[in-house]
């Protein structure tokens, strides 16, 4: 299966580099049904990452219609992701092994049936408790091995001397090291009616026919137990297709908090835990550069209140922000615009969002400080705010217009990496359009109003002191 894996990819032109591993071992052992291929395309290439992948006769058609008896599904690793395992991981724990076995298969057949509209949500969904080894177990009937003398201690010496080898010693023929082993023939030992040829002596002397105390099954065993937080555990795995990793993952939580049976935890791995831990990182790291910037402003401006007048520009950004990604997002499913990957909110589109926070609010500094200057000369706030539009207006235009322009070429997507990068290009280059022309509308009107309500309050007036009736003196 992996040689027509790699077929496939040497009749690709675009590749430049290639190579594959059968059962590389990343989070467990490893297995042989599974091989992996890593895939390094050329740096001058007419067609995208996401082209050459999901598009018209791309690897992933050839990878289903040609690999038959087999799966191949290609996956574009993301950047600060760990690993190569699929994006979605849900890992459940129990200590109750055969429960923990039967309600994976059934959560696996729940996401499988996972729509939107009608396109799964998920394709490729598996769980790694797979019971396919297999397996001989060993009953030892206790009560009739003690009466006739054997112990149990006797029988399992004599199975691993048979059947696992005992080492004696090293001998040296020729200068060469050979291990001298007591074991079994190989044809002697292949199948499980091969126990019942063999016999084990009691302390009497007496050989005792092994299969009159031990009765021996056939059947199956996961190849690894995992164990997450010290309990035992399975992960479901699967690829996001219809919908964002992070709507992917609220749908699964909506459904766990719902069905999960008692004595069962859930906890999210790989990528699904990176997007969690990051997203709330990404928003607390948002909060302190909001209440770092307004420190600086509020001891530039000396003042509480014109602060607040500049950062009012960061959520007019954000409205840009989600916008472009929504309408880009939006317009690819429809087919009116060309399909974009990860326009949406993850890792790069919240990085562009942290940027917004230094870039767009330059514009309103200039405005405010202008306004300002004019205020400490005697100006009214109307009129202040008038010249300051008049006077900052081709700076604030020249300002964006520039930053748009160094920003673009990250939204286009140029070089290696572009699908990548281009999320935080997009939500810089929407960010800044609407900031732009908005900050020009609603920070003067905003300036004006918190200035006129600063002056009411101080010119509130204040009640006198009850004047003292003087006492004559006598």
């Amino acid at each position: 299966m992996v040689n027509k894996v790699e077929n496939i990819l040497k009749q690709t032109p675009e590749v430049e580099l290639y190579g594959s591993v059968v059962a590389l071992a990343m989070n467990g052992p490893g297995e042989a049904d599974q091989g992996i291929a890593f895939v390094h395309f050329k740096e001058n290439r007419k067609r995208t990452v996401q082209e050459i992948v999901r598009g018209p006769g791309g690897l992933q058609s050839r990878f289903i219609n040609e690999v038959e008896g087999a799966i191949a599904i290609p996956q574009i690793p993301k950047a600060f992701t760990r690993g190569f395992g699929a994006p979605f991981q849900l890992t459940i724990q129990s200590q109750d092994l055969d429960a923990l076995n039967r309600y994976a298969g059934e959560l696996v057949t729940k996401l499988q049936q996972l729509k939107n509209g009608e396109q799964p949500i998920l394709v490729n969904v598996r769980s790694s408790f797979e019971v396919n080894k297999p397996e001989l177990r060993l009953d030892i009937d206790r009560d009739r091995a003690g009466a006739l003398g054997v112990s149990v201690e006797d029988i399992s010496r004599t199975l691993q001397i048979l059947f696992g080898g005992l080492d004696l010693s090293r001998i040296k023929i020729s200068g060469k090291e050979y291990y001298v082993m007591a074991q079994l023939e190989r044809a002697s030992r292949l199948k499980p009616q091969d126990l019942d040829r063999l016999y084990v002596r009691n302390p009497g002397g007496d050989l005792i026919q092994l299969s009159s105390v031990v009765k021996h099954q056939v059947g199956a065993a996961p190849n690894a137990i995992e164990h997450y937080n010290r309990m035992r555990s399975a992960t479901i795995s699967g690829t996001p297709v219809s919908m964002p990793l992070g709507t992917v993952l609220n749908r699964v939580e909506e459904m766990l908090r719902a069905d999960l049976p008692a004595g069962f935890l859930y906890a999210w791995s790989g990528e699904s835990r990176d997007l969690r831990d990051t997203g709330q990182e990404v928003w607390l790291v948002l909060i302190l550069a909001l209440i770092i910037v307004y420190m600086v402003l509020a001891a530039q401006f000396e003042s509480l209140i014109h602060p607040l007048t500049v950062i009012l520009a960061v959520p007019l950004a954000a409205v840009g922000a989600f916008g472009l990604l929504w309408l880009l997002n939006f317009g690819g499913k429809i087919g009116v615009l060309p399909v974009i990957p990860a326009m949406n909110l993850n890792l790069f589109s919240q990085i562009g969002l942290v940027l917004l926070v230094g870039l767009v609010t330059k514009n309103s500094i200039l405005l405010v400080e202008f306004a300002n200057q004019q205020r400490a000369k005697g100006v009214n706030a109307h009129d202040a705010m008038l010249q300051a539009g008049t006077v900052r207006l081709r700076p604030i235009l020249m300002t964006a217009f520039s930053t748009i322009a160094g920003i673009l070429p990250i939204a286009i997507g140029f070089g290696a990496g572009a699908e990548s990068r281009r999320p935080m290009g997009v939500a810089v280059v929407g960010g800044m359009l609407t900031s732009t022309f908005l900050t020009l509308l609603v920070i003067p009107v905003v300036y004006t109003l918190f200035s006129d309500l600063a002056e009411r309050f101080q010119r509130k007036p204040i009640a006198a002191p009850a004047s003292l009736e003087q006492v004559p003196s006598k």
